[in-house]
């Protein structure tokens, strides 16, 4: 009794189990986690150190060599990339990816353990070095909550209430905010009147910083208990600090506000700022936690913010910049268009081949697989995200082929007149082992991906799960559900043939015409070898005009504006600027919103955008439209008006992709002398900008910028008893302001900011004869403690890879060009460029990315075609039959070669993930024929006439197999990720049901030597 047999016994229970995974699989896809793009993590951390007053060079000797001598020695580290600028030291550490996300905590401890052990190492001065390890976090919900008419202060006090409510929501886990101003305190004291009164501005300080001082006074004893001592000194209101007393007492006494403006506004300058369609706004950011539903986490979310706009006043808003509720709902719903679409194209396919009855049930099985993969799913926390949910629907024509031919064995046996309970096992019998040795080898066609360790790879892994999930319970439904059903449906008359009727199921004309087409390429096998390989050949020079795209773009209905001015340039200016922009996108029809954000990506809500971390030279706008056909259309017309108006900053439009590269095509020199790499840079951007193919030309070490640089002279300051620190301290006051303290009120705390008064109407001449004090009773003019005021350039910014100095010479590929494109004219020039010794090129932007995710398929390719080998040969047991079908799948090229050629479609890395899945469906095609023509040869037929009936026996399950396949692969063709994944399958999988069909009967009888001269006659 084998299995199909002995469930067939027990109907009821069978029965059962289809009831519940009906019910299941509904349960489950309302239960199971829905997200946009897998939870995949970016695995790197930002180390931020901050050495006031240091040039970018002393910073990156001083501080970044030495942090990242002590993280270089920390094992899985891939690289680390850093960037040292005036006063600011930033690190980041790029963990392996073949690192498991649950061990990244540990390293992270490690990483704070190796920054705080060297931390005793760095200079005075510097403050406590930062480890950021959510740096990577993707937060789903980003809204801007935004007042036209409310100050700073109100907006702060309202975000915070909101951040403070919704952090209380079920599964949220952080919320960031972004765009707050931070408010200061400003004592702007009148050098003149100190003069006059006599007073140090050291004294000033020196009485605030005791009197904002906490210490604890102790507890006494009174009977049996102990009361403690209260210090109630600090500073509570802005007037405890007016009144201050500085000096005197009596009629005589001195305060701050007499010497000094004091007042409570902005800290400037700013680092960040937020709009909302022009008006001030404040970012929430919210995460949620790991595996849950983000649907459901936007309605818990959205009732909570219905609840608080009652408490606010009117004028705030809470807008979405980016929802990714929203966007997931649609992507259920598109999927379930799609899934909806390509099961009834797999319906109605079987029905007009195999009849009515025949088509309902192995539709009915198609249902049952896709519930019970839900389960599954559910069971292993695999999320329904972009990736899974196309992996369903690339499955779906692979799902059927295990029930078609288990129903079409059956259909051939009733229509043999078999008895009918045999009937029902007999297929099943025969071809149970076969099915599921090809099952796997399908499966394991996409074992690279899934094995792979970049983020590539983990962000297609569930590619594999899900095909893997639901082609075993196809094979175990074909088994089961299938034959049950054909015994329940498949009853009267059409179906039942008396014993020994003999009625040849292959008599059509349709099969006489196979059947003789079969015959005459056995007769002309070397035609048919010759025709197959002169074509093959002619694929491989047509590959040649085939677009070529790594990833590309994804259809949202929003886009980015990037904008950069020279660096020094002031963010006020960027505001500025954005201002104009912002104003002129609102008038253009089906833009919808425009969110600017000042300083820096105000989140990563969603893991395939780009992030720029802070820059007071940059400003971004991300735009929402009517549909993506507007972004599209809107992208190039912004980037026109970029161009034309803003000549002097760099402005670039960014879509959404999975690229996580700054610009598409990076030249990377490293070496020791910056000026050398800025002269090799310059030679490959001269290189890049006379490329016609190639846009936006820049480095990443941007342009020189000035510095006004007093010299210190030793000699006055032993004379003047004026100290560097001194020198320092008074520019400090006399420009941004000298923190000398903290102001707290309430829940806030705001530094206080020591500045002195300058005429704004001259004043370079101003800040030349700032008053400096030092250990002396008066101030004395800036000019007299230094030797000299010269106006010096600098680089802003040093980077550094792996510990060497290194820049990027950078560019995009220009309007109607891939990278690959530009990459191929530019990559030799570039390397032409002579390198002085010590010093390397190396390529990173798109072709990077594309190089490491190939390499990390490939990797494992040798193990997956391993194991498709070995169960070709266990299924098999000799060397020719697995060799035929080893020869055949070079020939499914054909069809990808063409197909992407004639639709125009790219070919890229999921295109190379749909290749690998079509010659998995081949190897499985070509299994069951084979183990066909073998089985009838056991039977006892000779080997031709095996090899014809067996090939014409096998034609409409391997039919309907492909053309389910390629026709449910329709709605996918469309979609700007997966359109060339599913043109690949459709057209390969039609060129490799022929070569199924015909050349392997050909390949057989010539590694067979079956001698063909009478086949005709046959």
């Amino acid at each position: 009794m084998n299995f199909t047999e002995a469930v067939l016994n027990h109907r009821k229970v069978l029965l059962f189990v289809l009831i519940a995974v009906a019910i299941g699989g509904v349960v489950s896809f309302l239960k199971m986690s829905k997200l946009e793009d897998a939870e995949i993590s970016v695995k790197s951390a930002l180390v931020i150190t901050k050495y006031p007053g240091a040039s970018p060079h002393e910073v990156e000797l001083r501080v970044t060599d030495v942090l990242e001598t002590a993280i270089q020695s920390m094992d899985n580290i891939d690289n680390i990339e850093s960037r040292s600028m005036a006063g600011y030291s930033e690190i980041t550490v790029e963990i392996a990816s073949s690192v498991r996300t649950k061990d990244l905590p540990q390293i992270w401890d490690v990483l704070r353990r190796k920054v705080n052990d060297v931390s005793v190492y760095l200079p005075s001065g510097v403050s406590h070095p930062m480890v950021f390890d959510d740096y990577g976090d993707v937060y789903g919900i980003f809204l801007a909550l935004s007042g036209d008419g409310f100050s700073d202060e109100e907006l702060k006090d309202y975000s915070r209430y909101m951040k403070r409510e919704l952090l209380l929501v079920p599964g949220v886990k952080r919320i960031n905010l972004f765009g707050e101003q931070q408010s200061c305190v400003n004592i702007e004291i009148s050098q003149e009147k100190m003069a006059f009164l006599g007073i140090h501005p050291y004294k000033v300080i020196q009485i605030l910083d005791a009197q904002n001082k906490i210490v604890d006074p102790g507890t006494f004893k009174v009977g049996s208990n102990r009361v403690r001592i209260a210090s109630d000194g600090s500073f509570q209101q802005l007037d405890d600090l007016k009144n201050l007393l500085i000096s005197g007492s009596g009629k005589n006494s001195v305060f701050l506000k007499d010497i000094a403006d004091i007042k409570k506004d902005s800290y400037t300058p700013y680092t960040n700022k937020m709009k909302y369609n022009q008006t001030p706004a404040i970012g929430l950011a919210i995460a949620m936690d790991k595996g849950g539903n983000v649907i459901k986490l936007g309605e818990l979310v959205q009732a909570k913010i219905d609840k608080l706009m009652t408490n606010v006043p009117v004028g705030i808003q809470i807008n979405r910049v980016f929802y990714q509720p929203d966007r997931v709902s649609i992507a259920i719903e598109q999927f379930m268009v799609n899934l909806i679409e390509s099961v009834l194209i797999v319906v109605i396919v079987l029905l007009l081949v195999m009849g009515f009855r025949t088509g309902l049930l192995i539709g009915s099985g198609l249902i049952f697989t896709i519930l019970g993969t839900f389960i599954v799913m559910l069971g292993f926390d695999i999320a329904l995200q972009r990736v899974s949910l196309a992996a369903i629907i690339v499955a779906m024509g692979m799902l059927v082929d295990n029930a078609i031919v288990i129903a079409d064995g059956i259909l051939v046996d009733l229509k043999k007149g078999i008895p009918r309970k045999d009937a029902m096992v007999r297929t099943s019998k025969q071809t149970a082992m076969p099915l599921l040795g090809a099952t796997f080898v399908a499966i394991l066609a996409f074992l690279p991906i899934y094995l792979s360790p970049d983020s590539t790879g983990e962000f297609c892994a569930s590619l594999f799960q899900v095909i893997a999930i639901s082609l075993f319970l196809s094979w175990l439904l074909a088994l089961t559900q299938t034959p049950y059903f054909c015994d329940l449906f498949l009853k009267g008359k059409k179906y039942s043939k008396k014993e020994g009727d003999n009625t040849d199921p292959y008599s059509g004309k349709f099969y006489q015409y196979f059947r003789g087409l079969v015959k005459y390429s056995l007769r002309h096998k070397t035609l048919i070898i010759s025709l197959t390989l002169l074509v093959f050949v002619s694929s491989i020079f047509a590959f040649k005009n085939v677009k070529q795209l790594f990833m590309p773009n994804l259809e949202y209905n929003q886009f980015i504006v990037e904008y950069y001015l020279p660096v020094g340039s002031d963010i006020e200016n960027v505001e500025k600027d954005l201002g104009e922009v912002e104003a002129y996108l609102l008038k253009q029809k089906d833009i919808l919103n425009v969110t600017t954000s000042l300083g820096a990506t105000p989140a990563r809500y969603t893991l395939v955008r780009p992030f720029i971390n802070n820059n007071s030279n940059y400003g971004e706008l991300i735009i929402d439209t009517k549909d993506y056909e507007s972004t599209k259309r809107l992208g190039k017309e912004v980037q026109e008006y970029l161009d034309a108006n803003y000549s002097s900053a760099r402005c670039r439009v960014r879509y959404y992709s999975p690229i996580f590269a700054e610009y598409m095509i990076e030249a990377k020199f490293s070496g020791p002398d910056p000026k050398v790499l800025r002269d090799l840079s310059d030679q490959a951007e001269k290189i890049m900008a006379a490329e016609p193919t190639a846009a936006k030309v820049t480095n990443n070490w941007k342009n020189p910028v000035k510095v006004w640089n007093p010299v210190f002279s030793q000699a006055q300051s032993r004379v003047t008893n004026i100290s560097r620190s001194d020198v320092s301290n008074a520019l400090a006051c006399a420009t941004d302001g000298l923190p000398i303290g903290r102001f707290y009120q309430g829940d806030d705390m705001m530094p206080i900011i020591l500045k002195t008064k300058a005429k704004a109407d001259n004043y370079i001449e101003a800040l030349e004869n700032t008053p400096v004090w030092g250990n002396v009773a008066h101030s004395i003019p800036l000019r007299q403690v230094v030797s000299d005021i010269k106006i010096d350039f600098e680089d802003p910014i040093i980077k550094r890879y792996d510990r060497r100095r290194a820049i990027k010479a950078q560019c995009d590929p220009a309007s109607g060009y891939n990278a690959p494109d530009t990459f191929k004219n530019l990559h030799k020039k570039i390397e032409g460029i002579p390198l002085p010794e010590g010093y390397d090129l190396e390529w990173l932007g798109e072709h990077k990315d594309s190089v490491d995710a190939n390499d990390s398929i490939n990797k494992f390719m040798p193990l997956a075609f391993l194991l498709m080998v070995i169960i070709i040969m266990m299924l098999f047991n000799n060397f020719r039959q697995p060799i035929i079908i080893l020869a055949i799948l070079p020939l499914a090229f054909i069809g990808v070669s063409y197909g992407l050629l004639f639709t125009g479609k790219p070919f890229g890395f999921v295109a190379i993930i749909g290749t690998l899945g079509l010659m998995g469906m081949m190897i499985k095609n070509a299994v069951v024929l084979l183990d066909q023509i073998n089985e009838d040869i056991s039977e006892g037929k000779e080997i031709l006439t095996a090899i014809i009936d067996s090939a014409v026996s096998r034609l409409r399950p391997v039919l309907m197999a492909s053309f389910t396949t390629i026709l449910g692969m329709i709605p996918l063709i469309s979609d700007e990720l997966f359109g060339g994944m599913a043109v690949a399958i459709m057209f390969g999988l039609l060129i490799g049901s022929l070569i199924t069909l015909i050349v392997v009967p050909v390949l057989y009888a010539i590694f067979y030597r079956v001698s063909t001269k009478s086949v005709m006659e046959l």
